[in-house]
């Protein structure tokens, strides 16, 4: 027996988040071995084809929020090869075009008060960066993606760069003198494979190596997606 997730045209809000939309699946059960024809749109053919795996809730998307900003840190710290300080991520919230999205298992209300994290299980974020010399186009750089070793698998990465995406594209929507854009592109580690072959199904595509770029001899691969 694999516990699925509706089509989102059943979905009903399970854990909403302040100002965010109500696509939360709807829990069932079902004898019906899963397939690639049986899984909601915001998450990956992938998870649909595993019944081993049981997903209970799903977390709430939302911006990070200035309160946020030591749990983001810690997290990020925790789940990612190099650290942000609160005061570099700050730049997300006050700066120009730039983007921070949070995922938070809001269902772990007595963990919160206990180890104060606010449920953070995922972390994107990321900006639009300007040409100089050419202002009728724009890019978008995806800065870091990170989610809680539990929670992989299950779609929450999908549906944060994809989030990301969305914002970049309505930066370059928002008015007819706004620029195009044109790519988005990220760095990632040569020796992850795992984060290598997620991005390539996302569409992203090896670019360049940039030797050296985490330290310890880990060469970093620059990775982009053309969107026009």
């Amino acid at each position: 027996m694999a516990l699925l997730i509706t089509r989102p045209s059943t979905f009903l809000p399970l854990i909403l988040a302040e100002g965010e939309d109500s696509r939360y699946g709807e829990i069932v059960t079902t004898t019906v071995k899963a397939s690639k024809d049986y899984y909601p749109s915001r998450f990956s053919p992938d998870i649909a084809r595993s019944t081993e795996r049981v997903l209970t809730r799903y977390p709430a998307l939302d911006t990070m929020k200035s309160q946020n900003l030591e749990a983001v840190s810690r997290f990020l710290s925790q789940n990612l090869p190099v650290s942000y300080s609160p005061s570099f991520l700050m730049q997300f919230i006050v700066g120009k075009d730039c983007f921070c999205f949070c995922a938070r298992d809001l269902s772990r209300e007595s963990e919160l008060r206990k180890h104060d994290d606010k449920g953070i299980v995922g972390v994107v974020a990321g900006k639009v960066l300007r040409s100089a010399l050419n202002r009728e186009v724009c890019t978008g750089h995806v800065m870091m993606l990170a989610v809680a070793t539990e929670w992989r698998r299950f779609g929450v990465g999908w549906e944060l760069l994809r989030k990301l995406e969305l914002a970049f594209n309505n930066v370059s929507s928002s008015s007819i003198t706004a620029p195009r854009l044109k790519s988005i592109f990220l760095q990632v580690a040569s020796t992850n494979s795992g984060a290598i072959q997620f991005y390539e199904k996302g569409g992203y595509a090896y670019e360049k190596s940039e030797c050296g770029y985490y330290g310890n001899k880990v060469d970093g691969i620059v990775m982009r997606k053309y969107v026009d």
